[in-house]
């Protein structure tokens, strides 16, 4: 079945709706101070409700007209609010999105922070600055935000999130599935009370660590204890909050699966107690960013491709570009790596023997 996409929403919508003239729309939309301040809330807030972006490039852009030339491609890049604040993993997507377009010469136009902001004007003021039709977005945003983009002519791609509809383009890693196989591989180490560290729960990636963990030890027949999974903010801070909170539980883990910004905090927290990693504890980390083969001792991780994801969303980009209406919208998952270096304890002898000797008298 064809995807029906919603004509975009004009002005002429936005005057309807508040019953204002199309010329005073334009002057709020436009940032002009000549308004008053009740009729500049009245359009500010049909704009929110309608998923309006002003952006005339766009529109002429959309209608049928030949490729750009090599030389005047141009690429605008978004990133949510999560890719400017938090740890290392997207500066390798970044790193390929820049070192992609160079190679295809390609211009990129940036754009930051995007997240959950309520301010109606934010989002149609960065995008329409960038003046081009196709936008690469990095990172997390608000599935309404993707589709208001879409139904207002823009083409897509979706870096490291799954598209809310069938009419872009996008780039993934099967997280659950690296994170069932993190835990699989502690499972086999022999460790049966593995911690899971999680971030916000509504967050789709730390949904699907736990997607993961839990198949994994359900596989294994491992109950699931909630007193060994804890939420906690997704940094360093948060990971070491998050394991001396564990270390201080009932259930002691044995071993600790968490991304590698909160398991780097982890790994200060357990050396804190005065216990070793992994002969005391081991600790599997998600993402290999730069930091991870640098801690002490070395953090096993599950290993995410992130400049090819970055290529990846380019080409796409620019396949778009070239196809037009011929394009076919496509999601590439990439596929993940378990790294296993010295934090998981691999190269020990089995938890349960090392628990039987270290309870043997001399």
């Amino acid at each position: 079945m064809l995807n029906r996409r919603r004509s975009p929403v004009t002005l002429k919508d936005i005057a309807e709706q508040t019953g204002l003239s199309i010329m005073t729309v334009s002057r709020v939309v436009r940032g002009r101070p000549d308004v008053s301040a009740a009729s500049r809330r009245k359009v500010v807030l049909a704009v929110k409700r309608l998923g309006y972006i002003p952006n005339p490039a766009a529109r002429q852009l959309v209608t049928r007209v030949p490729a750009p030339p090599r030389t005047e491609r141009i690429i605008g890049t978004i990133f949510s609010r999560e890719v400017v604040t938090s740890h290392s993993y997207f500066a390798g997507i970044i790193e390929g999105i820049a070192d992609e377009a160079r190679c295809r010469d390609c211009h990129l136009l940036f754009g930051y922070g995007l997240g959950n902001s309520d301010e109606a004007m934010e989002y149609p003021k960065m995008i329409s600055d960038m003046m081009t039709r196709w936008i690469i977005l990095v990172g997390k945003v608000s599935p309404r935000f993707v589709r208001q983009l879409r139904a207002n002519g823009f083409s897509l791609v979706l870096a490291d999130m799954r598209p809310p509809s069938r009419d872009m383009d996008a780039v993934v890693c099967e997280d659950a599935v690296g994170a069932y196989e993190a835990t699989r591989h502690l499972v086999k180490l022999g460790h049966g009370h593995i911690a899971l560290i999680s971030g916000p729960a509504r967050h789709p990636f730390f949904g699907a660590l736990s997607s993961g963990y839990r198949r994994a030890l359900t596989e294994a027949g491992i109950p699931i204890q909630d007193d060994l999974t804890v939420e906690a903010t997704p940094s360093l801070g948060g990971g070491y909050e998050a394991a001396a909170t564990l270390l201080k539980g009932a259930t002691q883990p044995t071993a600790i699966f968490t991304n590698d910004d909160m398991a780097i905090g982890a790994l200060r927290a357990i050396h804190e107690r005065g216990l070793s990693v992994p002969h005391d504890i081991a600790l599997v980390g998600f993402d290999d960013i730069e930091y991870a083969a640098h801690t002490t001792p070395p953090l096993t991780t599950v290993a995410v491709p992130k400049e090819e994801m970055g290529r990846l969303a380019v080409r796409k980009a620019i396949a778009q570009m070239e196809q037009r209406d011929q394009h076919v919208y496509s999601t590439t998952v990439v596929a993940h790596t378990l790294v296993i270096r010295s934090s998981c304890g691999a190269g020990l002898i089995p938890v349960s023997r090392r628990r039987h000797e270290g309870r043997r008298t001399p």
